[in-house]
């Protein structure tokens, strides 16, 4: 896995590089620094995400000319996400391991801007397949993402929007920081040491809320050094988190955990198997099982994203007892690390 010291070195050379630049064109250059820092750590995730990015483009230049309402049009470009196929499958294709890193933000990135590519009722010049790109290799977003289209960074270009250099900005690239460099690898040592290995990590069903603690730092952190180093160069990204540990029941947790990631399966996930007609909560399943193989392809997080879909499904709409609030949040954080347990570290991982 990659040194978040490392990402952090490459930001800093791009920020520079764009001061010097006058700065101008950040997407430019923050996608210039991801292609160096993905060909010097996962040189063959740079290759393969260049090979979706092209798929895309040709893609979107084909269907441009197809009719607007035509299903080929509005359908045939989920196939580019056949390719996050890829980095399950890799050592069967390539006979070796590799470091897929980026890999699966970065196609959803890709596919997202290229529908909204097509959705543009203007149409577009063969220029702006640059933001399919430029989304692809975005280096503040490569490790954790949050996920998001390039038409937003379009977007916020055509607004000119100027770096964010507040006190609250660096705060929150502070805290983002010392959560994962820090906090994070503590963490992570403890655990080491209650399992007594320096290398694996076994703690059993017991240690679920530890292993829950530590993924969460290094998400989280991870997040907010995405989100806030990329004001500093003029561009503002999703929010992925939002206060998680304060919600009160699963459908609030989904709304404040992941939220890029949660958007993005309910607009081109849900909605479409909805509009075609299927059921709203077997299609509120559907998603959560694409989200969760998105993960990983095992059976872990098959059950991962099976569960968390049927509990939003199901769920009750309203509680009004204190007792049964109370229940409620109880029941939710037992899944939610429950479950998080079984998709990671179970047997079924």
């Amino acid at each position: 896995m990659i040194n978040p010291l490392t990402h952090l070195l490459f930001l800093v050379a791009a920020w520079l590089v764009f001061g010097l630049a006058g700065q101008r064109r950040p997407a430019l250059i923050l996608s210039l620094f991801g292609i160096a820092f993905l060909a010097l750590y996962a040189p063959i995730s740079l290759l393969w995400i260049a090979f979706t990015a092209a798929e895309a483009s040709l893609l979107v230049l084909w269907l441009e000319k197809k009719d607007r309402t035509s299903d080929l049009r509005q359908y045939l470009p989920y196939i580019l996400l056949l390719n996050l196929l890829f980095v399950e499958l890799h050592p069967d294709i390539l006979l070796i391991s590799v470091e897929t890193l980026a890999i699966s933000f970065s196609t959803i990135r890709i596919f997202m801007t290229a529908k909204q590519l097509l959705a543009l009722r203007s149409g577009f010049e063969r220029s702006e397949l640059k933001w399919i790109w430029a989304a692809a290799y975005y280096l503040p977003a490569l490790i954790v993402g949050p996920v998001f289209s390039g038409m937003e960074l379009r977007k916020q270009a055509e607004a000119d929007e100027r770096p964010i250099l507040t006190a609250q900005n660096f705060r929150f690239l502070l805290t983002g920081i010392v959560t994962v460099v820090l906090i994070n690898p503590f963490l992570m040592k403890v655990a080491r040491e209650i399992s007594g290995s320096p290398r694996t990590v076994d703690l059993g069903f017991e240690g679920a809320p530890l292993f829950f603690l530590v993924l969460f730092t290094g998400f989280y952190g991870q997040s907010l050094i995405a989100e806030y180093s990329s004001r500093l160069f003029g561009r503002t990204l999703p929010y992925n988190f939002d206060r998680p540990w304060q919600a009160t029941n699963i459908r609030d947790f989904w709304q404040r955990w992941h939220r890029s990631m949660a958007n993005f399966v309910m607009q081109y996930i849900f909605l479409p198997l909805n509009m075609r007609g299927m059921n709203a909560r077997y299609a509120t399943i559907a998603a959560f099982v694409f989200m969760g193989l998105w993960h990983n392809l095992s059976a872990g997080y098959l059950l991962w994203g099976f569960a968390h879909g049927s509990l939003l499904a199901f769920w009750p709409k309203k509680i009004e007892s204190d007792l049964g609030k109370t229940l409620e949040r109880i029941v939710t954080w037992a899944a939610v690390i429950g479950l998080s347990y079984v998709a990671n570290y179970s047997w079924l991982a």
